[in-house]
């Protein structure tokens, strides 16, 4: 073994089945190559739920209705010494999910009022609805929230795992939210009007200093008189263009972007709390991308600020996240992982996460030289954090990882 305490994999339920029998393959195959812990996805990307849920039974996937999928897999990993926990799709829900079929309102809107499943990428309808985070009450209060609490209070899991705990990234990382909800607070969360006094524009008493930044603390009005009256659009523009003073500089989307990881933060913050005050031996981690000042830009996600809501860190270091040739895959990997013990110290542990389907670049048609996993795992392991993390063990038949893993284990 390479010397990592944890050798985890994400897994989906389509590859442990829905019988005991099936289950009880599945996890025992994983112990054979050295897994010992099992990250399950059971709140999906569209917005189905993976165990018989009492608060939600109208997002219930079949037929974990009446299969009680966590509690298998509970039974079958304490046989094997594996730690088993629960994965879940945050923000990311299915147009067809019941949560925006049953809520539209709490939806992530763009400039034109539109949610993300109108969106095209890659030249192809988008299809899923992105859920606004800050909207209350909505999606994170009433839905998100409360599932996490239901986790905890059903399953002994080793902890429940955030997915997507973001904005859009891929897709317009600028363009959300901008629903009536967000246009709303984030002018009042900027304190860039004042309510007591709407129509006052409060221009400073006295212009005395070289610089025109130098006059903000009094908080001007910092939005055109006729804001109550503009359109959803000109308002988004204004907010990501416009400017604190009037002829100073573009920094409005300052606020904007505090704002979104505002409520990222409230959310880790809401879950962890949630899931303690039911059962305080759960932990909470998350998948989560590699540069968190990068990430708290383009989406809303600066996990630097999570530690003290977040046991665990399992930053995303998939190649495809990373320029360039494999070996310099390898260095910057290093490189990467070394400044990500730095942002995540005030967490447990960090446990690093990488994709094998990215790791063949070079060889898209096969064969697949599985030995690079085996330089990825090296590499991880030399900088001496507490694991790994594969995406995914549904990848291991076809790019050969069984072997690789029983000849070579995670060395």
């Amino acid at each position: 073994m390479s010397g990592l305490a944890v050798r985890g994999v994400w897994s989906g339920t389509g590859e442990c089945g829905t019988s005991r029998d099936s289950v009880a393959t599945f996890v025992a195959r994983l112990a054979d190559v050295g897994v010992n812990a099992i990250f399950m996805g059971i709140k999906e990307g569209d917005g189905r739920l993976c165990w018989p849920s009492e608060r939600f039974p109208q997002a219930v996937k079949e037929p974990f209705s009446s299969f009680d999928l966590p509690a298998v897999l509970l039974n079958e990993c304490s046989k094997r010494d594996i730690a088993l926990h629960a994965w879940l799709i945050d923000y990311y829900e299915g147009e067809q999910g019941a949560a925006y079929r049953e809520h539209p309102e709490w939806a992530a809107l763009d400039a034109k009022g539109k949610p993300t499943c109108e969106e095209k990428l890659r030249g192809q309808r988008y299809s899923s609805a992105w859920m606004c985070a800050a909207r209350r009450p909505g999606y994170t209060d009433q839905w998100l929230v409360p599932i996490y609490a239901e986790l905890a209070s059903r399953y002994e899991f080793a902890s429940i795992h955030h997915d997507y705990i973001r904005y859009p990234g891929d897709l317009a990382p600028d363009q959300y939210c901008f629903c009536d909800y967000c246009l709303e607070e984030i002018v009042r969360f900027a304190g860039l009007i004042s309510e007591a006094h709407p129509d006052e524009p409060f221009l400073h008493e006295l212009y005395d200093r070289e610089y025109l930044e130098s006059h903000w603390e009094q908080s001007p009005r910092a939005l055109p008189t006729a804001w109550s009256r503009w359109p959803r659009d000109w308002k988004a523009k204004h907010l990501l263009e416009g400017s604190f003073f009037q002829g100073g500089r573009a920094d409005l989307d300052y606020f904007f972007y505090l704002f979104r990881t505002e409520h990222i933060n409230r959310f880790a913050r809401e879950s962890y709390e949630a899931v303690k005050a039911i059962n305080p031996k759960t932990k909470l981690s998350g998948a989560i991308f590699k540069n968190p000042v990068h990430s708290g830009r383009f989406i809303g996600q600066d996990w630097r600020q999570f530690g003290k809501w977040m046991e665990i860190a399992v930053p995303m270091d998939y190649r495809d996240h990373f320029p360039g040739t494999f070996e310099q895959y390898l260095s910057l990997l290093d490189e990467t992982i070394r400044r990500q013990k730095v942002w995540a110290a005030e967490m447990e542990s960090l446990w690093i996460g990488a994709a094998i389907n990215f790791l063949f670049k070079e060889e898209p048609s096969g064969p697949y030289p599985a030995e690079k996993l085996g330089q990825v795992l090296k590499t991880i392991a030399a900088t001496e954090v507490d694991g790994a993390v594969l995406f995914s063990s549904g990848q291991f038949d076809r790019y050969g990882i069984w072997d690789y893993l029983t000849k070579n284990g995670w060395a």
